[in-house]
């Protein structure tokens, strides 16, 4: 049975990101590379913006930090990395030791390597992440995205936000149909009994008994990032605002208890501070 790790490049520009991921795999659909390994699929994510950096990140098991100079989006970066609480591989800038005397305080410093390929497994968290939604003459409903969990033809899940039942009819991996699929893999569901429009803005499949909840705690706030009462929450793929009220966060969303850190970013952060707040351990 197919299973897959997932792992995002940081870079503050593109060509280091491109020069990165190609290390690790191919290119294919949606600026995602690929690279099969026995049964095991790697998915390589190459994000540019920071929330969608945040997102990817959230989903993934690994990292890849590539730092070429020091500058105030690498050190945004570095707290992003930070923050996603994964193991990683940070590829500093020439002068490491101004490199290492920034960022001891944080655990990345210990991450420190050369280029290594990096294949951490996926936490079975209980739901598919969705990232897109669309039909296909003769099949019907067709979503596409990881799967954080083991998933069979013929399952019942249940659409959030809309809180839809559908049944899995296939399943498809770089085009080819599998009966099942284990975490980390990027998947492609054909959905029986629902229309598109049933789904539209479908973010994830859960199942059922998964339990949800709209408030976060033990906010952990880095240092050097400024006060905030409205963020932006970050979680196995949801992206929630929130309100800080002490040391939870409510949500105007729900997300599935079974997800276990949080990245929180504050987007209207003060000139010259970080945008990424902190994080939550739940």
């Amino acid at each position: 049975m197919l299973r897959g790790s997932i792992t995002t490049v940081l870079a503050s520009n593109e060509e280091l990101i491109k020069q990165t991921a190609e290390k690790l795999g191919k290119k294919t659909e949606n600026n995602i590379y690929y690279k099969k390994i026995g049964e095991l699929i790697r998915s390589v994510l190459t994000p540019t913006k920071l929330l969608d950096q945040a997102e990817a990140l959230s989903i993934s098991s690994s990292f890849y930090l590539v730092m070429n100079q020091l500058t105030a989006i690498e050190g945004e970066l570095a707290l992003l990395a930070e923050a996603s609480g994964l193991k990683g591989v940070v590829i500093p800038p020439p002068d490491k030791e101004t490199f290492s005397k920034v960022f001891k305080e944080l655990s990345i410093s210990n991450m420190i390597s050369e280029f290594v390929e990096l294949d951490e497994p996926v936490s079975d968290l209980g739901y598919v992440y969705i990232d897109r939604a669309f039909n296909v003459k003769g099949v019907g409903v067709v979503v596409l995205g990881f799967a954080l969990t083991e998933v069979k033809a013929h399952d019942k899940l249940v659409a959030l936000p809309m809180k839809k039942e559908v049944e899995v009819k296939s399943i498809q991996v770089l085009d080819e149909d599998q009966q099942a699929v284990q975490p980390g893999t990027r998947i492609g569901f054909a959905l029986r009994n629902v229309k598109l429009e049933e789904i539209e803005g479908v973010t994830a499949l859960i199942k059922p008994g998964i339990n949800l909840t709209n408030v976060i705690r033990d906010v952990n706030k880095f240092k050097w990032a400024s006060e905030a009462s409205n963020v932006h929450v970050v979680a196995g793929g949801f992206k929630v605002l929130g309100s800080i009220n002490g040391n939870e966060i409510k949500l105007n969303g729900e997300i599935p208890t079974t997800i276990k850190r949080a990245i929180i970013l504050n987007m209207n952060a003060k000139p010259k501070t970080p945008r990424v707040y902190g994080y939550a351990l739940m």
